[in-house]
């Protein structure tokens, strides 16, 4: 009867092994990222081309740096890339689907032979350097994700149903997420293509649901609801945009200052990349996972060979 109840043990603890060994490989084999670009910008400078004042209604005014973009870093995997976009302070006082009410982004990708050196709309008030030329688009705010290519159709911005905050397209293959102040949006390779040896440029700008192109407009004096400047602007040709994510030794104010700036682009140079991983490789959330549940069935099977042993 002893030598039974052994037997049966043995064999339940042989099962459990298995079972570990089966969730630890799925778990190790699961979607794994590497990073191949990783950009950090300024802190603090949600201001434009320096002088770009909130406007005074109280859902702007004692949150700072509601609209300051400091980092991108995009995560690659076999089938998709992950981008992570880290602002200062993301709020969400309208209660928008993805989390964060304030911050628009705007995404223009060359990554082909051919594209398009203009904007897609306007509302943006920049332009682009010249051999910069897109053949993708994304727009994102906190209640939807469009994209675009050059030859898409404009929308007809007068439409009261694209200004609302209903969604106004809808991409399926794209995803979104907020986890505190970090925006992650996730892109099919299928659907972007190879991101190798790109150019991208990045935009920030604040989420009117009826301004024109979504862009808050700007001001000549201060303003419940618009963005404004002490000094003198043009109100139809100055950039809308409060922030970029600027190149290496590059400064946002002379960047943005005057009519309709040309914004530079960010390289992504995957071929250094991969040649120099950063902390973030060896800190990915995919392995942190798997190490916690390779703990926790260690000391499971521990603890049942000890109760196995000394109960016996």
């Amino acid at each position: 009867m002893v030598l039974k109840k052994i037997k049966d043990k043995r064999k339940k603890l042989i099962i459990l092994f298995i079972i570990c060994l089966f969730i630890f490989t799925a778990a190790v084999n699961a979607e794994n990222y590497n990073v191949i670009f990783n950009h950090l910008d300024a802190a603090g400078d949600d201001y434009g081309p320096g002088n770009y004042l909130y406007p005074q209604n109280h859902i702007f005014q004692n949150k700072g740096n509601l609209f300051d973009l400091q980092s991108m870093t995009i995560f690659e995997s076999k089938s998709e890339y992950k981008i992570r976009f880290s602002f200062s302070n993301l709020t969400d006082p309208w209660g928008a689907k993805y989390g964060f009410s304030l911050p628009l982004l705007e995404i223009y990708i060359d990554n082909n032979s051919t594209g398009s050196n203009q904007l897609f709309h306007s509302g943006a008030g920049v332009s682009f350097d010249p051999d910069f030329n897109w053949n993708k688009f994304i727009k994102i705010s906190g209640w939807w994700i469009r994209a675009f290519n050059p030859d898409s159709q404009k929308e007809n911005l007068l439409n009261i149903n694209e200004l609302s905050l209903n969604e106004p397209g809808v991409n399926n293959n794209f995803s979104l997420n907020k986890k505190d102040n970090d925006i992650f949006l996730i892109l099919p390779k299928s659907e972007i293509k190879s991101l190798d040896n790109s150019k991208i440029v990045v935009m920030v700008g604040s989420f009117d649901p009826f301004g024109y192109d979504h862009f808050r407009s700007l001001s000549k004096s201060k303003s419940y609801w618009q963005i404004y400047s002490e000094n003198e602007i043009s109100l139809t040709k100055a950039p809308r945009v409060l922030d970029i994510l600027v190149p290496g030794g590059g400064s946002q104010k002379e960047i943005l200052k005057g009519e309709l700036p040309a914004i530079p682009y960010l390289e992504i140079d995957t071929d250094i990349a991969a040649v120099e991983p950063t902390i973030i490789d060896y800190l990915k959330p995919i392995n942190k996972i798997s190490v916690s549940i390779l703990l926790f069935y260690i000391f499971l099977l521990i603890f049942v060979i000890y109760r196995f042993k000394y109960h016996n």
